[in-house]
């Protein structure tokens, strides 16, 4: 699951021309300090994240250090996409 997320988070960067360096550093490298997102994309990244995988994030994930990069980011998904639904 979390290796299908990493998959997908890369996509869409890539389809939105919002990173052009070796995509191998993108999964590590913090997209907020880049500067990949406006503000205004942040709420569509997380949005269509949390459609796409079927969870839903808390205010505690938004400040989770993993929630900056792509691969702690997909730590998360996995996480919460294990987690039994309430």
């Amino acid at each position: 699951m979390q290796q299908e997320v990493v998959q997908w988070l890369a996509r869409w960067f890539s389809e939105r021309k919002k990173y052009r360096g070796d995509s191998a550093k993108l999964e590590t490298l913090n997209y907020f300090e880049a500067g990949l997102l406006t503000s205004l994309e942040v709420i569509e990244f997380v949005t269509e994240i949390e459609e796409k995988f079927s969870v839903r994030f808390s205010e505690e994930d938004f400040q989770d250090p993993r929630f900056v990069t792509i691969g702690g980011l997909a730590e998360l998904v996995a996480d919460h996409a294990a987690q039994p639904q309430k």
